[in-house]
């Protein structure tokens, strides 16, 4: 059955795939900016709590993922509370209409592998699983418990108090949704004739009673059938979404994924055989297939952010025992952040404060430093163009007719589109405007009034001195909440553990940085250390902590950085910003290298 008068033949069959096993994804991400026509959707790092904005805002999408248009307003809400925040947390919603927030259930049948049903050029796909085995349905059902008015007697329960917070009007949980809906479903970012659509595959065990539903969700959602088409097999539903076009998309997407499917890809096959386990979430991106969207929609900072990586990433988030957990690995690029085997166990030796970092410096750091720092010329100082010329050759304030050129160039520079010929003209007119004005406005321009602080050249010999004293070192901070002060200083701990005994270098270029300014009593300067103590650190270890500990052993083996709060500490230091959110017990992040891979894990820990 198919939304369309004349619906294309369905030619991608889904069979049922072996089950997967499990695997996770990094905090971060990139979010590019879409067309006019759609809105995204926020970003909400994994683990951390996601503040309503208005009650019913749906939770975090990955990078690349697009809203359609306008989601419509929410219904009244609960307030704060933990629903929302949890939801953000697992990436349980998936939005697969326009304007309308599609939830899941657990039903007994799995359902179809999603990814079979999407175009193997797909540049982003995400794919959600709340049953995807006996261990992981129980864990999810337990850990949402501990958090108040997310004791769920059933998952259909679940469905339909989430569905509440979405607003749609005329649109019933149960008969809607519960009746057809499996557990089992997919959503991929995908351009057909040079626009974007979102994909979306929903597992379905009723096809009569999933177009029925379908028809409702799209006349409350307000949108086209030009816009939202979609066609219903015996066990799943396959939708496009877009501005316009949708039905030849739909024809289009569907032809694709019969002889090209992205469970086929070998770019995605072998990032999906990386994870091990189930999972509840997995997401993958083709970061050069989103760079293509991105320059598409007009989006010109991806070309920058594409000169530090490309490639592929998967990700997956699955229950363990004690909370959950978030896999990651980035595929096609090397790593830069080499790591190290003993990074965890010296991270386990600092003080067992509420936050704790270390970071292992690369011994090569310093070739990655200048392609950097020839990044940064380029991106912000204009390349070539003297950006820090003091006076420009013509001290004169803008005329009007200049000052109109420079806010036309401003605007063209802010968007991205300023030509390389306009380039030296936008910023001779700025260096005039901020020393000299307007005729209208003029400024006096003096000699040294305006402190432009180092030149590059200064900043890169800088630059230079630190990296070539810190590469191979391991660098650590460690320090207790205050509810006051923010951060108790006298808990304070820092250690920078060098390669070469160099320690009494590093505190000579501090002091000369700090004007003669001696560091601090409790710093302390031996052979290839230095470190600092504040009165009131801690005399237990961080290792003591069987949290740490049972985390440090699914750290990457060479962690390059690695992050923990306890946000039990938290919790109790500011009670008001953790309102609804009293189960979080610590939240602890690592990432590292394998086979020249970034990879890592996150974990939010919960209270028994």
């Amino acid at each position: 059955m198919s939304s369309d008068a004349n619906p294309q033949p369905y030619q991608g069959d889904a069979q049922p795939s072996p089950q997967y096993q499990q695997q996770p994804p990094p905090p971060g991400a990139y979010q590019q900016q879409p067309p006019a026509a759609y809105q995204p959707q926020p970003y909400v790092e994994q683990g951390v709590p996601m503040q309503p904005a208005g009650g019913g805002q749906p939770p975090y999408l990955p990078p690349g993922a697009y809203t359609p248009v306008p989601l419509p307003p929410s219904g009244s809400g609960r307030g704060r509370g933990p629903k929302i925040a949890v939801a953000a947390i697992l990436s349980v919603v998936l939005l697969a209409a326009v304007g309308a927030v599609v939830l899941f259930k657990f039903v007994l049948v799995n359902g179809p592998d999603p990814s079979e049903s999407f175009p193997a050029s797909a540049s982003m796909y995400m794919e959600v699983n709340l049953d995807p085995s006996f261990d992981q349905t129980p864990k999810l059902l337990e850990h949402l418990s501990k958090f108040d008015d997310l004791d769920y007697d059933s998952t259909d329960d679940m469905l339909a108090d989430l569905l509440d917070e979405s607003g749609l009007e005329g649109v019933d949980a149960e008969e809607d949704l519960s009746s057809w809906l499996g557990n089992r479903h997919g959503m991929a970012m995908w351009q057909h004739d040079d626009q974007p659509y979102a994909v979306v595959s929903l597992a379905s065990t009723d096809a009569n009673a999933a177009e029925d539903g379908l028809a409702k969700i799209r006349a409350a959602s307000g949108a086209e059938e030009d816009q939202m088409a979609y066609t219903v097999e015996d066990d799943h539903v396959l939708m496009v979404v877009g501005g316009t076009g949708a039905a030849d998309a739909l024809a289009a997407a569907e032809s694709e994924a019969g002889s090209e499917p992205l469970s086929a890809s070998e770019a995605y096959e072998d990032a999906r055989g990386w994870l091990n386990g189930d999972q509840l979430v997995t997401y993958w991106v083709d970061m050069d297939a989103v760079a293509e969207l991105a320059e598409m929609t007009g989006d010109s900072e991806m070309a920058a952010f594409q000169e530090l990586y490309s490639g592929q990433m998967i990700a997956g988030l699955s229950a363990f025992d004690e909370g959950f957990e978030l896999n990651y690995r980035l595929f096609g690029q090397e790593d830069p952040w080499t790591g190290s085997e003993d990074l965890m166990a010296s991270m386990g030796d600092l003080p067992a404060a509420d936050f704790a970092a270390s970071a292992y410096v690369p011994e090569n750091i310093g070739d990655y430093v200048g392609e950097w720092l020839g990044l940064y010329e380029g991106y912000f100082l204009g390349g070539s163009v003297e950006a820090d010329a003091v006076e420009p050759a013509d001290t004169t304030p803008l005329t009007d007719t200049e000052y109109a050129e420079y806010l036309e160039l401003e605007e063209a520079y802010i968007a991205g589109t300023l030509s390389a010929d306009d380039e030296a003209r936008y910023y001779e007119l700025e260096s005039r405007y901020w020393m000299y004005g307007t005729e209208d406005e003029p400024y006096e321009y003096e000699e040294d009034y305006y402190d432009y602080g180092p030149d590059f050249e200064e900043i890169e010999t800088q630059v230079n001195e630190v990296t070539e004293l810190l590469a191979g070192s391991s660098l650590s901070f460690a320090g207790n909440f205050d509810s006051e002060e923010d951060v108790d200083s006298e808990s304070l701990y820092f250690s920078a553990q060098l390669a070469d005994d160099r320690a009494q270098e590093l505190e000579d270029l501090v002091n000369e940085w700090s004007d003669g300014q001696a560091l601090p009593e409790g710093t302390t300067v031996d052979g290839s250390e230095l470190s600092y103590s504040g009165s009131a650190v801690p005399s237990e270890t961080l290792g003591d902590d069987t949290r740490f500990r049972d985390f440090a052993e699914v750290a990457p083996n060479e962690a390059a950085l690695a992050v923990w709060v306890d946000l039990g500490a938290a919790a109790e230091t500011y009670p008001d910003d953790f309102e609804g959110a009293e189960p979080l017990s610590a939240l602890a992040w690592a990432h590292g290298s394998d086979g020249g891979d970034g990879t890592g894990v996150v974990r939010l820990y919960l209270k028994d």
